[in-house]
């Protein structure tokens, strides 16, 4: 059987978390981009060893991470070859717009679009959850 693909939407935005351009390099920053229909903007998700969701993009095969599992607000979001480590896992959390959180399971901080913004290539973040549709995101398909 076939993973599920998924794109996944910032509420704010309504842009797609991508990997520019599918690069393939550790430590690319994650970004927001009008939805292209590309497998940068695709993720696949699995559990990992620690209960957590791991969402690994499809043109590279990298994992969503927060380097290093930083626990300061403001730390940029990368990708990373899987490594087992708490940094690549995240909760996925209703939220309270319709959508869902996706917190990270070493810093306990929530992904997100800083300031809500509307612009391509905005590099995605973590903060502290402050309850905003800039720190929420939908699935397409949706999640069941």
């Amino acid at each position: 059987m076939q993973p599920v693909r998924y794109r996944v939407f910032n509420m704010a935005s309504r842009k797609a978390l991508a990997n520019p351009q599918g690069s393939r390099d550790n430590g690319t920053k994650i970004i927001q981009w009008d939805n292209d229909g590309g497998p940068e903007q695709e993720w696949e998700m699995d559990r990992g060893p620690h209960g957590g969701a791991r969402l690994g993009n499809v043109a590279s095969g990298k994992l969503l991470a927060n380097p290093q599992g930083s626990q300061a607000n403001g730390t940029e979001i990368i990708q990373w070859d899987m490594d087992g480590g708490l940094e690549q896992e995240w909760a996925i959390e209703p939220g309270r717009h319709g959508g869902v959180r996706i917190r990270n399971m070493a810093s306990r901080k929530v992904l997100a679009n800083p300031q809500g913004s509307h612009d391509n290539g905005t590099v995605m973040i973590q903060w502290d959850d402050d309850g905003g549709p800039e720190q929420e995101w939908m699935f397409d398909p949706p999640l069941r």
